[in-house]
């Protein structure tokens, strides 16, 4: 991925592509609902997502910890690299990356405080919310390979759901892999918040969609991921 010339961070940025916003700041569409949605059934979109929790545990407690978020406690661990889904107690779906010592977690906005509150409760390792320094990008959609080769991101999208890589960008780096979630391929990137505008620009400027959480929403609705 090479950076753009960009001045302004990721909110000025989709300010200017015509982004509507919530009372916490999270961009809701860019006016088009319909062609968003579209755009994620059968194009190529990306979403900031970042009000979905974001967590990191580690130390020798974690996959207990893991085991207490999960409804079903009976867990197929995967290696380092590779990633699964769990269902929380709440019916909600989060995603799993497994890592060295620990594990990355992605949560649904309405089940992250219980999910944290959980964690943070199971003894023998750390909890980290991320969200106040990384931002969430979703890429997805049936086309979404084809831009996104030229940038080296398609490898991970030929392993299994929740495979990741970790590359380097700005000297920073972003966490990219391989979701399931809206039923076209998919590739979340948990981006360090400086140089997420960065990362929002190459991206839409490469023919990808921005799309806000109106459109996400309804897609994830559609594969029951949100109730």
């Amino acid at each position: 991925m090479i950076p753009p010339n960009i001045d302004g961070d990721l909110e000025g940025l989709q300010e200017e592509q015509g982004a509507t916003f919530d009372e916490l700041g999270y961009a809701m569409n860019y006016g088009d609902v319909d062609g968003e949605r579209r755009a994620i059934a059968s194009g190529a979109a990306v979403v900031d997502r970042s009000d979905w929790g974001m967590m990191r545990t580690s130390g020798t407690g974690a996959i207990k910890a893991l085991r207490a978020l999960a409804k079903d406690d009976r867990l197929i661990l995967t290696a380092p690299g590779t990633g699964f889904e769990i269902t929380l107690e709440s019916g909600d779906v989060a995603q799993v990356y497994a890592q060295n010592e620990g594990f990355l977690l992605i949560t649904p906005p309405r089940a992250t405080a219980a999910a944290f509150e959980t964690l943070a409760s199971v003894p023998d390792h750390q909890v980290t919310e991320l969200n106040d320094r990384c931002a969430l990008l979703t890429v997805c959609g049936p086309t979404m390979e084809n831009i996104l080769r030229p940038m080296g991101l398609t490898g991970v999208m030929e392993a299994p759901t929740g495979s990741h890589v970790v590359f380097g960008f700005e000297n920073r780096p972003v966490v990219a892999a391989h979701t399931p979630e809206y039923g076209v391929r998919g590739l979340n990137l948990i981006v360090d918040e400086g140089i997420a505008g960065q990362v929002w620009a190459t991206i839409t400027r490469s023919g990808v969609v921005p799309c806000g959480n109106d459109a996400s929403n309804a897609a994830l609705i559609s594969q029951s991921r949100l109730k």
